[in-house]
């Protein structure tokens, strides 16, 4: 691995109390691929520091948006299945005569749907059918297409839409038009798969319950007393997102699948040739989703950064993950990289995956110039 590389990730844990205990990390330049592990994958809840190995499946979070949501939509529209002019109302009949009744696909993956960010569905609801209609009856936060504000209850709702396309399961949705397809043998909803070392991640849903009870970052009407089946053990192959947990099983549009580094690099290089017209995704669709959208950090369903070396931008397109998870693609260069952390799996407040991903995204473009 390049000497800037191996810097930047030896900083990553080795930053005091609060880094991540270990880490994955996986890069591909023009289908040439390098997977390295470093550190622990498990510290708490053990007699003994289980280490690191670069088949560690990690619960990866919000990458569910675009791995599997975003991803089946894609196909979905390839198909003349659903179109990201479609109101959200013609799927779930939930939205007609509301103030959710104009709002359209599109709206959805450009987080525009004036939608509350997050909410704790699961305090009042655990049943999938009641939380849908939950969601339609919740006054928007904000105006329709006013601005970006990333929400949970957008791909929630998105991943419904496909079960009603689809009329399939979303586990199965995804797995028939993404993972099977993409050969990602190590990557599916709810739990790991059979045998695979897995990373930890936090003290049960304390999280969670530390932000209901503070209201911060959202200020949320839901009670935490409420609420009793919070839990305290460390997760190890676990659903660490509440909602996706506690309502759906594990399956949800936002969040819930586990995966290893090799299948988020296999996906990457499939986006990166679909862009290039010879992927699983029409060359069509794979440009209006990458393509520039009216938000700085935002295209349909998928994050971006961009980063500047030696007179070069270079955009990176992907999305991050709450665990401590980062998958991007960098088109122009032909490269995927993968970060995949155990952050939440420390003592204290967590570094955060941004404050993770810039040094590795800055390291990695310097190399991409030799």
């Amino acid at each position: 691995m390049n000497e800037l590389i191996s810097s930047a990730l030896d900083r990553l844990l080795n930053q005091g109390q609060q880094s991540p205990p270990g880490l994955v990390f996986g890069l591909s330049i023009k289908g040439e691929r390098k997977i390295i592990a470093l550190g622990d994958r498990q510290l708490f809840g053990v007699d003994s520091a289980l280490p690191m190995t670069a088949d560690t499946s990690f619960d990866l979070g919000s990458i569910t948006k675009v791995l599997a949501t975003t991803a089946s939509l894609m196909r979905l529209i390839d198909s003349g299945g659903i179109s990201l002019g479609d109101k959200v109302s013609k799927f779930l009949g939930e939205w007609s005569d509301t103030d959710k009744e104009e709002i359209v696909i599109k709206d959805l993956l450009l987080h525009r749907s004036g939608l509350w960010e997050w909410r704790p569905l699961y305090i009042n609801v655990q049943d999938p059918a009641e939380v849908i209609k939950q969601i339609a009856a919740m006054p928007l936060r904000y105006l329709v297409n006013q601005g970006r504000h990333y929400s949970d209850l957008g791909f929630i709702s998105l991943g419904q839409i496909l079960t009603t396309v689809a009329g399939e399961s979303l586990r199965t949705t995804a797995s028939t038009l993404v993972f099977e397809p993409l050969q990602m043998r190590r990557t599916q909803f709810a739990q790991p798969i059979a045998n695979s070392p897995v990373a930890a991640t936090s003290f049960g849903d304390l999280i969670e319950k530390q932000m209901v009870e503070s209201k911060v970052p959202y200020p949320v009407p839901e009670d935490a007393k409420n609420f009793s089946k919070w839990r305290s053990h460390v997760l190890v192959g676990e659903v660490n997102d509440g909602n996706a947990f506690h309502i759906f099983g594990g399956v949800s549009g936002h969040a819930g699948l586990f995966a290893s580094a090799e299948d988020l690099l296999q996906f990457g290089e499939a986006l990166n040739s679909s862009l290039k017209g010879e992927g699983i995704f029409s060359q069509s669709v794979a440009q209006d989703f990458f393509a520039v959208g009216p938000d700085v950090g935002q295209r349909l369903g998928f994050r971006s950064w961009s980063d500047t070396y030696n007179g070069c931008t270079t955009e990176f397109i992907g999305h991050t993950g709450f665990p401590g998870t980062v998958f991007a693609s960098a088109p122009s260069h032909n490269c995927v990289v993968v970060l995949l952390t155990n952050r939440l799996h420390v003592e204290g407040v967590p570094t955060s995956t941004e404050e993770l991903w810039q040094p590795v995204m800055n390291a990695i473009h310097q190399v991409l110039h030799g």
